[in-house]
Parts: C-alpha cells; sequence; structure tokens
C-alpha cells in the first residue's frame, strides 16, 4: 500500500484536484490508490469536503461511491448558500468521469507527490549531508528511500502474461479508437487512438482542414474533449466550419445534392441514389445570430465546451510552446483534451536550413507528446507537386520529409479524380496502418456547402469504378 503523504505546503490544483475526485468517486480500479496516496489537508474548499465524505465511503463499503455521491452530500445539496456550487461540482465529476484521462491524471499525480515529497524532506536531508558522519548518511539514505516509496507509477514492472486483465488489454485496441463516423475505418480500428499519430495526407484544397474538423466533431458527439490548433485558418474560420459541420449550417439557403450509394446485400456498390439536402440554418439567414445562440444555449454542456479552437501565427509555433499552451489549459480551464489536432505541423516554426531534419524532429516530438499525455494526435500533411497528376495519392508522395512516414502510426491519404470531384465524392486509402489490414480503399461523398466531408461510406470496389466510368488499374 502506498502511504498517505503528509505535505501541508502547497495544496492540488483545481483542474488536477477535481480529476482526482473523478476518480475517487468513479473509478473502481484507482479509488483506493487514490485514497491511499493523498492526504485531505491537500485538497481545498469544497473538493476536501467531496474527498472526505468519498474517503469514508471507500473506507465503508470497499468501492467508490459512484451515484451515491449526491446522497453523501445531501446535506450540502439541502443547504440554499451551498446547494448551486455542489451541484455544478458534483454533475461535472458525473459528466466527466466516463471519459477521464485516467493514466494522464495518474502520471500528473505521480509527478505532484514526487515533488511534494521531495519538498517535505529538502530540509532534512541538506542537514543531514552536511553532518558527513557515518550516521549522517544512513539518514540521508532513509530519507530518500521514503521519498522513493511515495511515488504512484514510478515502478511498473510491465505486462504478465499471467496478468489476465493487462495481458489481454490488446483486445479492446479496436474499441480504443475514437469513432470518425466512417464505417470500413471504425470496424478496423483506423481512428485516432490514444498514444498514436494520425495523419491524412493530400493535395492542395482538397479538404485537409475539413478531415480534422470532421474527426472533432464525432469526438466531441461522443463526449470526448478536444483541443484544435489552427495554424493557417483563423479561429473565427475555423468555428463557422464547426457549427456548419455539427448543425449542417449552409452558406445559403438553397438545396444542396449528394449522393448514397446504392449496395447489393454484399455491401457492393451497385449504383448511386441522388438525394436533396435541405438545410434548416444558413448563413445568410438575418436572423443567423440569434439562432445560433439558442444552439448554443441548448448544446454548450453537452458537446460544444467540450472543445477550444487556438489559432497560433505561421511559422511561429514550436512543440514546447504547444505543450505550454496544454499545461495553462489544463490550470486555467480543468481541461485536459482525448483528442490533440494540429492543422498542420508543417506550419510550426523550423529551421528553414535544415527542413527536413526539422520536420522529422517535429513529427518525432509530436508523437512523443501523444505518448506522454496519452492523449490522440491527428494532423495532416500536404502531398507533393507530383501527386496533383496521381488517381490516388500514397504514401511517397507525402511532401518534404518521407519520414514523416516512421512516425505514423496511421496514414491515410484522401484523393479525388476530377469526374469524382464533380459528384461531390473522394477516396481514403489507408495508406499504413499498424494495428490492420491496410491499403484498403473507402469512397466517401460530400457536401462541404452544408460542412459535412462525409454524408456517406463504402469500400470502393470494381463497382464502384464501373458506376463512375473507370476502372481501378494503378488505383
Amino acid at each position: 500500500m502506498v502511504q498517505a503523504l503528509v505535505v501541508t505546503s502547497l495544496t492540488l490544483g483545481g483542474a488536477l484536484s477535481e480529476n482526482i475526485l473523478c476518480l475517487l468517486a468513479y473509478d473502481d480500479e484507482h479509488c483506493k490508490l487514490v485514497r491511499n496516496s493523498i492526504d485531505l489537508s491537500l485538497y481545498t474548499g469544497p473538493h476536501r469536503v467531496i474527498a472526505t465524505r468519498c474517503y469514508d465511503y471507500i473506507d465503508r463499503y470497499n468501492k467508490p461511491p459512484k451515484d451515491h455521491l449526491a446522497d453523501i452530500l445531501q446535506d450540502k445539496l439541502d443547504n440554499p448558500k451551498e446547494s448551486d456550487l455542489y451541484t455544478d461540482i458534483i454533475v461535472n465529476i458525473h459528466d466527466n468521469a466516463p471519459n477521464i484521462n485516467r493514466e494522464y491524471v495518474l502520471n500528473t499525480l505521480d509527478v505532484f507527490i514526487r515533488r511534494q515529497s521531495l519538498r517535505s524532506v529538502s530540509v532534512d536531508l541538506t542537514k543531514a549531508l552536511q553532518k558527513d558522519t557515518e550516521e549522517s548518511l544512513n539518514e540521508a539514505e532513509q530519507l530518500i528511500q521514503r521519498v522513493t516509496h511515495q511515488s504512484l507509477t514510478l515502478f511498473d514492472p510491465g505486462t504478465r502474461l499471467g496478468d489476465k486483465q493487462r495481458a489481454l488489454a490488446f483486445l479492446d485496441q479496436a474499441a480504443d479508437s475514437f469513432p470518425t463516423g466512417i464505417a470500413e475505418l471504425d470496424k478496423r480500428g483506423f481512428g485516432p487512438t490514444r498514444k498514436e499519430l494520425w495523419v491524412l495526407v493530400a493535395n492542395a484544397k482538397r479538404g485537409k482542414s475539413w478531415a480534422l474538423i470532421h474527426l472533432a466533431k464525432m469526438a466531441i458527439v461522443h463526449r470526448l474533449k478536444v483541443a484544435h490548433i489552427t495554424l493557417e485558418m483563423s479561429e473565427g474560420r475555423c468555428a463557422q466550419r464547426y457549427f456548419q459541420s455539427l448543425f449542417s449550417v449552409a452558406k445559403r439557403k438553397e438545396v444542396h445534392p449528394a449522393i448514397k450509394f446504392k449496395r447489393d446485400t454484399l455491401g457492393r456498390v451497385i449504383g448511386f441514389d441522388d438525394v436533396q439536402l435541405h438545410p434548416k440554418l444558413a448563413l445568410d439567414d438575418p436572423d443567423i445570430r440569434d439562432r445560433l445562440e439558442m444552439v448554443i444555449d441548448k448544446w454548450a454542456v453537452r458537446h460544444l465546451n467540450n472543445i477550444f479552437i487556438r489559432q497560433f501565427p505561421t511559422g511561429q509555433l514550436t512543440v514546447r510552446q504547444l505543450v505550454s499552451y496544454l499545461d495553462n489549459l489544463e490550470k486555467t480551464q480543468r481541461f485536459i483534451p482525448d483528442l490533440l489536432i494540429v492543422d498542420y505541423p508543417d506550419l510550426m516554426k523550423t529551421d528553414s536550413d535544415n527542413l527536413r531534419l526539422s520536420l522529422d524532429q517535429i513529427y518525432k516530438d509530436l508523437r512523443g507528446l501523444a505518448v506522454e499525455r496519452n492523449i490522440a494526435l491527428a494532423i495532416v500533411s500536404q502531398s507533393h507537386r507530383d501527386a496533383a497528376r496521381a488517381k490516388t495519392v500514397r504514401m511517397d508522395n507525402v511532401s518534404e520529409a518521407y519520414s514523416k512516414v516512421a512516425h505514423a502510426d496511421c496514414m491515410i491519404t484522401l484523393s479525388s479524380t476530377d469526374a469524382e470531384h464533380k459528384l461531390g465524392l473522394a477516396r481514403l486509402f489507408v495508406a499504413a496502418g499498424r494495428n490492420d489490414q491496410d491499403q484498403i480503399q473507402i469512397v466517401i461523398s460530400q457536401q462541404y456547402g452544408t460542412g459535412q466531408f462525409c454524408v456517406d461510406s463504402c469500400v470502393a470496389d470494381q463497382g464502384y469504378w464501373d458506376n463512375i466510368g473507370g476502372d481501378d488499374e494503378n488505383v
């Protein structure tokens, strides 16, 4: 059992404190670990009250209170002066618990404990070392040993194959990938995944930013948190696209055509159905501001508050600055993203004299960031000029640094011939995937007029090309 850390010089920050309460109240696996590691004196205000009640409940019943959290705080909820405050905290804990980034929270807590442990013994350690005797040396070693023991994750022996829960965790790997809303990608686990780098490559002006917005939309709809870093598009323009994508907001009040795929009983394409999209909202509506404000009022708490959009100047952002931004987002907004989007890393600060090496290091550091924070990272990259004439963009069409491919856990390319583009069609080619069969091609129908990167999808088999009027040779 990890001994309780008794340090009162500093308290837990608001974001970390609330995340710890989520584990205390709802996490069967980690609630007792947290309960035995953090002294109540490190919490402040209502968080200390909630933690105290959770500790008592865990000690009595050997499990977290979960939906009994409101019951054990009933006296606070009945108090007119405190009711609103405690209700907000309880609701926030309940809403955040299912998707909390447990590994990152525990790692952050581990760093906090180790830092506090070192502070707690620093004075005694200095005194012991200054005495310069054999007895004081033994005392110093005991102090250091005590600090080493006060850690949650400092020693991790790894995976023992006889440990059923940990050894068979790979069975949940596909489920761990975030949904894309594109069936053929989702069933193969080719969505963004924690600790992995997801890359989309396409020609210029072919919908790369829309693809990232689509991924973010699917994430926040499933109650995941997203931080969207834009280096090319303004925050306002990016926000506009999110509203279009989330609520099918058209630029103009007009009918928008789209395609649905006809399939046989085996799921093969046998034709196209023309459909018409009639958007209820359009940016040229005279009362569009009032109507969008009503949309925000309705969906802010459930979905819209789960995303931050942040613009940085082109060519100025470094990975270190990105880390600082995420740290500040956690401290000031109590916001830890599950999905980080960077649009796009090639526009980060690079060394112009060593562009390829610089880009290689950026991609390597970004993937390291995803691993360290236990988040999914989705980015886009541009294909080189020759890819504009290719029917299908492939891995060797990546611009500047081909080594980008080596750092990608999943690389997907986006292509569209002139004939497809006129029909509102495009193809996703899984060029590389660590976790399942790659080299598959998926066709999607699109309608950017209403902000939809994907209206329908299917495998691009020979039946698809027969209907397009081409063939799949060299696809």
